[in-house]
């Protein structure tokens, strides 16, 4: 696996991307931090053209992308692949057929009705929210007491503004082809499975599974830290990781974070049931919920805060956030 290609530039605002390739022709596009978070992008080349996978917090950030491929190949993107329904891995989506006329996008059909029924509702909300983000920034940045605090808050100022502007301006793009459990992408060269393996961070989430090249491809049903639970079915999750876990593969591209290798699956599976088990325990010994959230992160601290802070502070997103609203990650 090599560094491909890492590029920024003044039209990015907050949408970094180093290129990753994991095997020939497939790449994963990983996301630095950003004010509004980026989701990694999954590249996969074939005989005749291009497969994305998830396309960011905005179009801005897709078509930084579409911008890279023009440095890996010529081809056209075929078809756009959306893991779940959560904004920050699909509110590109408009920017592909655009650039690509004829682009199909695919999610299953469970995704599809959440972005739907929820989606569309979280862009409304954010068009609403992010006004008060804003204002809050500002009252920050008027109380900031040094130069650094103040440079860092009219960074924000701006990325949220920007925001804003682009998110009254989405022109939402639903997948145009659906499927239940299984669908196959036969390719001259490519075999590409999107598997619908049960609930894990979504009720619908998708993996996308390259046999020959031993690759999976998971959304946020792995990621680098902590995971968000807030439209999770924590006891579901590691069931759903079992029946990864049976499929031949050995590098993981996850939601957000770096490439991973296989034992990272090990490490990400017994986090959420040891999650899981610790709550059941904590609730049938009478904790009320205040005593949960202090108690669980501290008890499983020892094992997983390592692990899972490497991109920021370890307490579980379950515990800290109630939505996967339009704040930082």
């Amino acid at each position: 696996m090599t560094d491909c290609c890492a590029h920024e530039s003044p039209e990015s605002g907050d949408a970094r991307f180093d290129i990753m390739k994991v095997a020939d022709g497939v790449y994963a596009a990983v996301a630095a931090p950003a004010y509004k978070v980026n989701c990694n992008t999954a590249i996969i080349e074939s005989d005749d053209g291009v497969v994305i996978v998830d396309t960011h917090s905005k179009p801005s950030a897709a078509r930084v992308i579409v911008d890279r491929l023009r440095e890996l190949t010529p081809k056209p993107v075929r078809y756009v692949i959306n893991t779940h329904f959560h904004w920050d891995h699909w509110h590109g989506n408009e920017v592909y057929p655009a650039a690509h006329p004829g682009a199909e996008i695919v999610s299953n059909d469970i995704t599809r009705e959440a972005m739907r029924r929820k989606g569309l509702k979280r862009i409304d909300d954010h068009r609403r929210q992010v006004p008060v983000e804003i204002a809050k920034l500002k009252a920050d940045l008027a109380a900031a007491g040094t130069p650094a605090e103040r440079k860092q808050l009219e960074a924000n100022v701006r990325l949220a503004e920007a925001y804003l502007a682009e998110v009254r301006t989405l022109q939402p793009a639903l997948p145009t082809i659906v499927f239940e459990q299984t669908m196959k992408l036969y390719r001259r060269d490519r075999e590409i499975h999107l598997l619908h393996l049960g609930r894990a961070h979504t009720e619908g989430d998708v993996f996308v599974y390259l046999p020959k090249e031993k690759i999976v491809i998971t959304g946020d049903a792995m990621i680098g830290w902590t995971p968000y639970m807030g439209d999770g079915y924590p006891e579901d999750w590691v069931g759903t990781l079992d029946r990864l876990a049976q499929l031949d593969f050995t590098h993981i591209i996850m939601g957000h974070g770096e490439v991973a290798g296989r034992d990272w699956l090990r490490t990400f599976r017994s986090y959420v049931h040891d999650m899981v088990e610790a709550v059941r325990h904590e609730v049938a010994a009478g904790a009320t919920l205040d005593e949960v959230k202090q108690r669980v992160p501290t008890k499983l601290a020892p094992t997983y805060e390592k692990a899972f802070s490497k991109y920021g502070e370890y307490p579980p997103r379950a515990f800290s956030q109630t939505s996967n609203g339009p704040s930082r990650w």
